[in-house]
C-alpha cells in the first residue's frame, strides 16, 4: 500500500502544479530539498513515509512545471500562409474525407524568407495524398491552434502529444523518403499488410471491426456502427485493452513454455519484447502502453516468485506514465483503462462471491452451477468495470447506457474466440492464405454476431438516457472509492473503531448524517439568496457572446449564451440557486447559431419569462431549430427606445437597432445593444455590434456613456470605432473570446485604442464576475 500511498501523492503534486501554474521550478525544487532533507532525518520513525509522501508531492509537482506549454512552431499560428519542411514522424492516419500527418517541421517559408524551426503540426491533407512515414515533405497552407469544443478540447487533446499547431486545407509535395527509424518503418508496412489481408478475407463491417480489435484502427468503422456500440456500453471491445493484452501475454507464455522450461527468464525476456513490438505496432496509445505495462508485470511476477497485487501495480504504472509524459493524467482514454482495471481489481471476488451465493440460493445445484459459470464472467465482470468507468462516461458524454449489462453478456464471451481466430488467420495468412481464409470465415460467424446484437440493442429508443450530473459529484464519487479501498485494505484503528461504532449504535451515525445533510442545504440556500446587489457575469463559452446577470432582488437575466450547451448550463448552474428553474428574461441580440445554438438546451432545462429578439431572421436549419424553441414562449422584437425597470431599481434600456432590420441585412449593423444600470454603475453589451452599427448609434444622438464595455465582436481586427469608445467613456473593458482562435483576437490595433482602460479577458482569465452595489464596482476573474 506504500506505493500506492507514494503514486497519490505524486499525482497530487501534478494536479497542485497545474492548478498553480505560475509557480516556479525553483519553489518546487526547495520544496524537494526540505522533504528529502526531512525523510532522511526521520528515517527511523514513523514519520518517515509522511516526509516521503510530500516529497513525491513536490517531486510531482517539479516534473510538471517542465511539461512544455508550445512550440517554437505555434508562434506563427495564425498570421498568414506559409511552407514548412519536416518529416512525417507518425504513420499517416487515412480517413474518409483526409489524411492526417504528423510533421516535425525544421523550416517555415513565409514568401522569399525562411526561418528554422521545430515543433510537431499536425496536418490535415487532401484524401488522395501518397504519403508515409519517414517521408520529407513541402506543406503549404495556414497554420491555427487548435480548438476547443462543447465538451472536448481538441487543443489540450493534441498538446498531451507536444502538438500545438494545425494546418487545413494543404497541398503536400513529397521531397524525400525513408528518413524515418528503419523498425519503425517496418512496423508500419506489416501493420498495413495485415489490414490489407484482412480486408481482401472478410467483408465490412466485421472486417473493420476486427481491425479495430486487433490492430488498434478503428477508422473503417461506420459512424452509425460506432455510434451503437457508444449507445450500448460496449465501445471497449473495440479498443485495445487489457484483456486484449493478457490474452496475448498468457498465448505467448503459453508457447513458449515448454522450449525454455528450464531458462524462463529468456521466455519472459521474449514476451516482454513481443509485448512492445505489439504496442508499437497497434499505436500505443495511453490506454494500450497501461495494458501493456499491467501484462509484463503479469510476466515477470511469476519470476520474482511474487503474487502481482493489481493496486500496486496500477500504482507503478500512473507514476512511469505520468513521469514520461504528466499530461496523460488528462487523457480520458488512459482514465477509462486505469479506472476499468481498478473497478476489476476492487469488486471482481466480492461481486462474484455474491453472485455465486445468490444463484446457489434461487436454482438447482446442476443448473446453478454450469449458468454461474457461463455468467460470471461477462456480467460480474463488466458490473465490475462498470461501477468506476459509468461515472467517468456520464462526466465527459453525458449519456448512460440502460442495456450495457444485457449486450455484455451476450458479447463478451465471444471476444476471446475472436481474439483468437483473427490473431491465427493472420499467422497463417503469412505462410498459406487459402487456410487463413477458413479460419477468417468462421472468425466471421464471431464477429456478426458481436454486430447483430450491438445492432439490434442500438436501434432501441430507451438503449441509453442523458444523465448531467456536477464534475465534483463525480470526482467525489471516485475518490470516496479509492480511499475506502485503502482504508479497508491498511485497516487504521481510527477506521475499525468507527466501523464498530456505526455497527453498535447504527441510529445515532444516521442523525448526524442526516443533519450535516441538511445544514448543508440550509447553508446553500441561504448563501444563494439575492444580497442587494447587481451580478454580471461574462461567462467563458467560447468564442461567443453570453452574459448572466443577477439584479438585486434575485431575477435572471441571459444574453445570447454561445453554441456549446454542455458549457452554457455549467456556467448558469454554478451562478443561480440550485433549486431557481426559471431565467425571467431571455435576451437574443441576433439571428447568428454562433451566438445562440446553446439556447434550445437552456430553455429545456429552464423555464423563460420573456424572451426579447431584434426580430431580424436566419434561414439556417440551425437557427430555424433556435426560433422553433422560441416560440413556445412570450417572445417580443424590440428596437431603441425599449426598456424595462426592475422593481429593485434595475434598469435595462435597448440602445440599437434603430428599426427592425430585414432578412438578410448584415447581422453585425442591427445587433440589439443593451445598456443595464443599477444607480450609478452601467454596463454597456455590445455584442457583436460592427463600426457601421456604432456609427448609427452615434448620429442617433442617444447617449451611449456606461462605466463597463463589452468590446464588440470580441476585439477582432476593425470592430472598434474610436468616436464610440470615446463616447462611452468606460472605466474597464471585456473581452470575450477563445484562447487560441482562428482569427488571433484580440487585435493589437484595438486594444491600442484603449489606453488607460483597464481589461479584463476571459480568454487569460476565464468567467468574469463583476458585481456592484450601485456606487462602487468589484470584479473578479472565476
Amino acid at each position: 500500500m506504500r506505493l500506492v500511498g507514494l503514486s497519490l501523492a505524486w499525482v497530487g503534486g501534478i494536479l497542485l502544479a497545474s492548478t498553480f501554474s505560475t509557480w516556479i521550478p525553483l519553489f518546487w525544487l526547495i520544496l524537494l530539498g526540505i522533504f528529502g532533507f526531512l525523510a532522511s532525518y526521520t528515517r527511523q520513525t514513523p514519520y518517515f513515509w509522511w516526509m516521503m509522501m510530500l516529497f513525491a508531492v513536490a517531486f510531482g509537482g517539479y516534473r510538471y512545471v517542465f511539461v512544455p506549454q508550445t512550440s517554437d512552431l505555434a508562434q506563427y499560428n495564425a498570421i498568414g500562409g506559409s511552407t514548412i519542411e519536416g518529416v512525417i514522424v507518425t504513420e499517416p492516419d487515412y480517413r474518409d474525407d483526409r489524411v492526417q500527418i504528423r510533421v516535425e517541421a525544421e523550416t517555415i517559408q513565409f514568401g522569399a524568407d525562411i526561418f528554422e524551426t521545430s515543433g510537431l503540426v499536425l496536418v490535415n491533407a487532401p484524401r488522395l495524398s501518397i504519403v508515409s512515414y519517414g517521408d520529407r515533405v513541402l506543406v503549404t497552407g495556414q497554420l491555427s491552434t487548435p480548438a476547443v469544443f462543447d465538451t472536448f478540447s481538441y487543443a489540450d487533446y493534441l498538446a498531451r502529444q507536444g502538438v500545438f499547431s494545425l494546418m487545413d486545407n494543404t497541398t503536400i509535395e513529397v521531397i524525400n523518403k525513408g528518413e524515418g527509424n528503419v523498425a519503425f518503418d517496418y512496423l508500419f508496412r506489416l501493420k498495413n499488410y495485415l489490414i490489407d489481408r484482412v480486408n481482401d478475407a472478410l467483408p465490412d463491417p466485421e472486417a473493420a471491426l476486427l481491425i479495430g480489435i486487433l490492430l488498434g484502427n478503428e477508422r473503417g468503422i461506420s459512424p452509425a456502427l460506432n455510434e451503437d456500440f457508444i449507445r450500448v456500453g460496449a465501445s471497449h471491445v473495440i479498443a485495445i485493452s487489457g484483456f486484449n493484452m493478457a490474452l496475448i501475454a498468457g498465448l505467448v507464455m503459453g508457447i513458449l513454455e515448454k522450449p525454455f522450461k528450464d531458462r524462463k527468464w529468456i521466455a519472459t525476456f521474449i514476451g516482454i519484447i513481443i509485448l512492445a513490438i505489439y504496442t508499437l505496432l497497434v499505436g500505443a496509445n495511453a490506454a494500450v502502453v497501461r495494458a501493456a505495462i499491467m501484462s509484463s508485470l503479469l510476466v515477470i511476477a511469476p519470476q520474482l516468485n511474487r503474487r502481482t497485487y493489481v493496486p500496486a501495480s496500477l500504482a507503478f504504472v500512473v507514476i512511469v506514465m505520468s513521469f514520461i509524459n504528466p499530461l496523460i493524467l488528462w487523457d480520458l482514454s488512459f482514465q477509462l483503462s486505469f479506472f476499468a482495471v481498478l473497478g476489476l481489481a476492487l469488486f471482481t471476488d466480492p461481486l462474484e462471491r455474491r453472485f455465486n451465493g445468490l444463484m446457489m440460493a434461487v436454482l438447482p445445484s446442476p443448473i446453478a452451477k454450469p449458468l454461474t459459470d457461463f455468467l460470471q464472467e461477462p456480467l460480474v465482470v463488466s458490473i465490475a468495470a462498470l461501477i468506476m468507468t459509468l461515472p467517468l462516461i456520464v462526466l465527459y458524454f453525458g449519456r448512460l447506457s440502460l442495456v450495457s449489462l444485457v449486450v455484455n453478456v451476450l458479447i463478451v464471451p465471444v471476444q476471446a474466440g475472436i481474439l483468437l481466430f483473427g490473431g491465427l488467420a493472420l499467422i497463417v495468412s503469412l505462410i498459406s492464405p487459402p487456410i487463413a481464409q477458413i479460419i477468417f470465415w468462421l472468425d466471421l460467424v464471431l464477429l456478426r454476431w458481436t454486430i447483430s446484437v450491438v445492432r439490434f440493442f442500438g436501434d432501441l429508443n430507451f438503449a441509453d438516457v442523458n444523465v448531467s450530473l456536477p464534475p465534483f459529484i463525480i470526482w467525489g464519487f471516485l475518490c470516496a472509492i479509492i480511499g475506502g479501498a485503502i482504508v479497508n485494505a491498511t485497516r487504521p484503528k481510527w477506521a475499525v473503531r468507527t466501523a464498530n461504532f456505526v455497527q453498535t449504535q447504527p441510529i445515532l451515525p444516521t442523525i448526524i448524517l442526516v443533519g450535516v445533510g441538511l445544514i448543508i442545504l440550509m447553508t446553500s440556500i441561504f448563501t444563494s439568496r439575492p444580497d442587494g446587489m447587481l451580478h454580471v457575469w461574462f461567462l467563458d463559452v467560447g468564442h461567443s457572446n453570453a452574459v448572466l446577470l443577477q439584479t438585486p432582488n434575485g431575477a435572471q437575466i441571459l444574453v445570447d449564451g454561445g453554441r456549446f450547451p454542455s458549457r452554457l448550463l455549467t456556467s448558469i448552474g454554478d451562478r443561480i440557486p440550485f433549486y431557481d428553474r426559471e431565467l425571467e428574461l431571455v435576451i437574443v441580440t441576433h439571428p447568428d447559431e454562433f451566438d445562440l445554438g446553446a439556447l434550445p438546451s437552456v430553455l429545456r432545462r429552464y423555464s423563460a419569462g420573456t424572451i426579447l429578439t431584434n426580430g431580424q431572421g436566419n434561414l439556417s436549419d440551425t437557427y430555424i431549430e433556435i426560433e422553433s424553441t422560441l416560440s413556445e414562449y412570450d417572445v417580443i422584437s424590440v428596437t431603441a427606445g425599449y426598456h424595462v425597470e426592475f422593481s429593485d431599481g434595475t434598469l435595462l434600456e435597448v440602445l440599437h437597432p434603430q428599426e427592425q432590420p430585414e432578412l438578410g441585412e448584415n447581422f453585425g449593423d442591427s445587433v440589439m445593444v443593451l445598456r443595464v444600470s443599477y444607480e450609478d454603475v452601467s454596463f454597456l453589451l455590445t455584442s457583436d455590434l460592427s463600426q457601421e452599427g456604432q456609427i448609427e448609434m452615434l448620429e442617433s444622438g442617444q447617449w451611449v456613456g456606461a462605466s463597463v464595455l463589452q468590446l464588440p465582436q470580441h476585439a477582432t481586427a476593425r470592430s472598434l470605432n474610436e468616436s464610440f469608445l470615446e463616447a462611452v467613456q468606460a472605466q474597464v473593458a471585456v473581452m470575450q473570446y477563445e484562447f487560441p482562435n482562428r482569427r488571433g483576437d484580440p487585435d493589437e490595433d484595438v486594444l491600442a485604442l484603449l489606453n488607460d482602460i483597464q481589461i479584463m479577458e476571459t480568454g487569460a482569465q476565464g468567467t468574469l464576475h463583476l458585481w456592484t452595489d450601485g456606487r462602487t464596482l468589484w470584479a473578479i476573474s472565476e
